[in-house]
């Protein structure tokens, strides 16, 4: 059976088959086992965040959602005997909002950084290299 899922894009909704999902979309929900034990309740989880990216560059905000889910099944029972099967769906959206924002350096910035790091590793082997050396020599006094 194929689903009917949708994406939201500005101010419409778009609808597409399981089959012919948009280029960058994902089912996360594809590799889970669809087999399922007589009287199995299942337990979905869906956890919203809103998130605001702000690119420095561009000056442009984007608003994406991150979520996680988890999915739980399990027999339930009551007493000793086995309840009905059932279907749970629980959203859970945060009030809270992640900002981050995008900053890009200079390509100047970035090369002294590295050189800066190459720098400091050839300088702190040539202190352990000294220190093994004298210690060969045994000039300790």
């Amino acid at each position: 059976s194929s689903g009917i899922n949708a994406e939201y894009g500005g101010d419409e909704m778009n609808w597409f088959d399981r089959d012919d999902e948009p280029e960058g979309t994902f089912n996360t929900l594809g590799l889970e086992d669809r087999s399922s034990v007589e009287g199995e309740t299942h337990d979905y989880l869906l956890k919203l965040v809103r998130t605001e990216v702000y690119d420095d560059n561009t000056e442009e905000d984007i608003y994406p959602y991150q979520y996680t889910y988890t999915h739980r099944h399990f027999v339930g029972h009551h007493k000793g005997k086995p309840l009905p099967p059932r279907i749970f769906f629980r959203l859970d959206f945060s009030p809270l909002t992640l900002k981050y924002t995008r900053v890009h350096e200079s390509v100047l910035v970035f090369l002294f950084r590295h050189l800066a790091l190459i720098g400091g590793t050839f300088a702190v082997l040539k202190l352990f290299y000294n220190g093994a050396h004298v210690a060969k020599e045994g000039k300790f006094q």
